[in-house]
């Protein structure tokens, strides 16, 4: 039987609390394949991964918390039986649920042999993690991501980082905005080529975003990074709001200044954000 692991990638359940996920299982996947690819066996001691994997959740799990638990993953990624095998029964611990970090200490894991070797084939690996970035974390982060995991030089980066988005959305959000940054109005061109600008969702794609004008925002490439990331919001009265977390060099120049100050709106207001779209990136992307 010939096994569609990209359906079984699809197919993984992710912890939900609400509308907030915690990427995990993910996490996992990326950091063993990405060992993989860098001439790991398939074999990995919990132990070995434990330190690797904690501080990948802590920076890239999307959950506002700082509880992490990097042994639910290496056990509960089981339930994908096509893909992960784990020496640690779920049925032989005491609080199957609720397996302590004791519970997989010595454990290990594997990918099946099917996996393993689809991984090996081609370019498969490669497509794999493409494949995990696009599906979980805005583009933001794909960068970032690949290089912790040693990834950056080995892999296509705008390929990684590309995005299933319309050319009309893309068009409608320039054109609603003038084609400059709603945040700091720049309009940069080479010649009539705009530079520096892009169609940006407020609500992203991996939280069930859509590419509906009123989820569109023009914005240039810093005020993208940090609306993705969280460093910045939007207000339910259409004032830029900056999160205390942020600091360092020109912070001034490139943020604060516009602080509380409006956000530009098309002037045609059936092209405006919608409400729930700004308060859902207030409550679950932006860092307080």
């Amino acid at each position: 039987m010939i096994i569609d692991f990209h359906r079984e990638l699809d197919s993984i359940r992710v912890h939900q609390s609400g509308k907030v996920v915690s990427l995990h299982k993910p996490l996992l996947l990326l950091l063993t394949i990405s060992e993989i690819l860098h001439g790991h066996q398939n074999q990995f001691l919990y132990d070995d991964l434990e330190d690797s994997l904690t501080i990948l959740l802590h920076k890239y799990g999307l959950k506002n918390t700082q509880k992490v638990s990097p042994q639910y993953p290496f056990l509960y990624l089981t339930s994908n039986s096509a893909i992960w095998k784990c020496t640690v029964a779920k049925e032989t611990l005491k609080h199957p649920n609720t397996a302590s970090r004791k519970d997989l200490l010595g454990a290990i894991g594997s990918f099946t042999p099917e996996f393993f070797r689809y991984l090996l084939s081609s370019s498969n690996g490669v497509k794999v993690i493409q494949h995990l970035l696009n599906s979980y974390w805005p583009r933001a982060y794909h960068a970032e991501i690949l290089n912790d995991l040693g990834l950056f030089e080995l892999l296509d980066v705008q390929l990684a980082a590309k995005k299933d988005r319309s050319r009309k959305f893309v068009e409608e959000v320039l054109d609603a905005y003038e084609r400059k940054c709603a945040i700091c109005t720049q309009s940069i061109r080479l010649g009539d080529a705009l530079v520096g600008i892009d169609a940006c969702h407020l609500k992203p794609m991996q939280h069930f975003g859509d590419d509906t004008i009123n989820n569109g925002i023009a914005l240039c490439k810093i005020h993208h990074w940090a609306i993705d990331r969280g460093a910045i919001s939007i207000s339910n009265e259409m004032g830029l709001m900056i999160s205390k977390k942020l600091n360092g060099n020109k912070l001034f120049e490139y943020f604060t200044s516009f602080e509380n100050k409006p956000v530009f709106a098309p002037r045609d207001q059936i092209l405006a954000l919608h409400e729930a779209n700004i308060v859902y990136h207030n409550k679950y992307i932006f860092v307080k």
